[in-house]
């Protein structure tokens, strides 16, 4: 089966096309052999052997020589490059929000972090040389034709790049290329992404950066990315702890003005109404009026012993009802633990009424560990005597309650001894 190929791009050695590789679609570097020798394609796929990451593009197999040229198989990316996604807005299918931002500055300055820890110098970072993946918004750096390995000062390549991201050492005073130039070329990148604009080359600098993005989170960043004395500059190791912080800053700064533009204002109201604030006034009046009014300070004390540790006691402020139907009203106010609190049922309809429940607003596993323990009848009646049975770990054994109510109130709350005759 044949496949047509695309071309992607222009790199500084050939042109770079869209081609079946195997299973996957590759973009494929087409070189003709009188722009690279032999040595230098070994050069180059040794760059790409050594850069093994996320945020760098990938080779995924041997280079081949066909009609004249050479074939590099890279990693595809479904994406656009960043000169598009920052300069060319109304072509761009990108949406540059404050996470999408950080997702892009994050991933690109790790990725340069990964190639200087394997002294690979990449010499022409620029945007059209930082691809951004549509759906997950990963940033690549792609391009190391002219990349090449620094140790010791030593380089393995001719020291070429472009003007417009280079240093002043290099513009100005014909410098060697070194893990300093890449480093203040990407703080322009980041500086111009933050920004939205293109930036010239010999007004960036530290002062400058400052006066640009002024509050931004990356501001304090870049500034030590674009010392104009390479001595200075900071490494990518010296500043990606910066990066990171306000790249996790940005992606957790989720503000009213982030809400996305398609949700039309009247439904954002609706859905701004519909959250609960606080208990509506008619509840609240409700729950008052079940509220025993007293309970004898030994009974409480009794009571307290036995539920204390094995029901977890919920506010009634997290009682909600939807809004949309009530009107707010003012909160409960929290009861004071040196008083004795209430003990409350609730008098519904007979046919509602569940054996075997206590009225204690606790939710999930707490309610079924509290209904395994308590054994209340609910509600309990205006006047009458019901037995708790509980069911006792350390003893093995049940151990019963005697409940006594009067007019709403409980007078009597004790132990008592039940045989299997009773």
């Amino acid at each position: 089966m044949a496949y047509s190929t695309q071309t992607l791009a222009g790199g500084c050695f050939g042109k770079i096309y869209k081609e079946k590789f195997g299973d996957a679609w590759a973009a494929v570097k087409r070189v003709p052999l009188s722009l690279i020798s032999r040595h230098q394609l070994e050069r180059e796929c040794q760059v790409y052997h050594n850069a093994r990451h996320t945020n760098v593009v990938k080779l995924l197999g041997d280079p081949w020589l066909k009609d004249s040229k050479w074939n590099i198989p890279l990693e595809f990316i479904s994406g656009e490059d960043l000169e598009m996604t920052i300069f060319k807005v109304q072509l761009s299918k990108i949406q540059l929000t404050p996470a999408v931002r950080a997702t892009i500055i994050t991933g690109m300055s790790e990725g340069l972090l990964y190639l200087h820890s394997k002294d690979i110098v990449h010499q022409d970072l620029k945007p059209d040389n930082i691809m951004v993946e549509y759906q997950t918004h990963r940033a690549v750096i792609i391009d190391l034709g002219l990349a090449k390995f620094f140790r010791n000062g030593l380089s393995s390549a001719v020291n070429l790049g472009n003007e417009a991201y280079s240093p002043p050492e290099v513009l100005q005073m014909g410098g060697v290329r070194d893990k300093r130039s890449d480093v203040w070329a990407m703080g322009k990148i980041i500086a111009e992404l933050c920004a939205r604009v293109r930036l010239p080359t010999q007004s960036v600098s530290a002062i400058k950066i400052r006066e640009t993005l002024k509050d931004q989170p990356y501001c304090s960043a870049v500034s030590k990315m674009v010392e104009v004395n390479p001595a200075n500059r900071t490494s990518m190791a010296g500043v990606i702890a910066d990066i990171r912080r306000a790249g996790s800053v940005q992606q957790v700064d989720i503000r009213h003005r982030d809400i996305p533009r398609e949700i039309p204002r009247e439904i954002h109201r609706d859905i701004q109404r519909e959250i609960p604030r606080e208990i509506p006034r008619e509840i609240h009046r409700d729950i008052q009026r079940e509220i025993p009014r007293e309970i004898p300070r030994e009974i409480h004390r009794d009571i307290q012993k036995d539920i204390q540790r094995d029901i977890t006691y919920t506010h009634v402020n997290e009682m909600r009802a939807n809004q949309k139907w009530y009107p707010p009203a003012a909160p409960v106010p929290k009861m004071d633990e040196r008083k004795s609190p209430l003990l409350y049922y609730r008098q519904d309809p007979l046919p509602q009424r569940e054996m075997g429940k206590a009225l204690v607003p606790v939710k999930g596993q707490a309610l079924n560990h509290q209904l395994s323990l308590m054994s209340f009848p609910c509600p309990l009646p205006e006047t009458g005597k019901v037995t708790q049975e509980r069911y006792i770990e350390e003893k093995g054994a049940l151990e019963y309650k005697e409940i006594v109510t009067r007019g709403g109130k409980i007078i009597k709350y004790e132990k008592v001894q039940i045989t299997k005759d009773s």
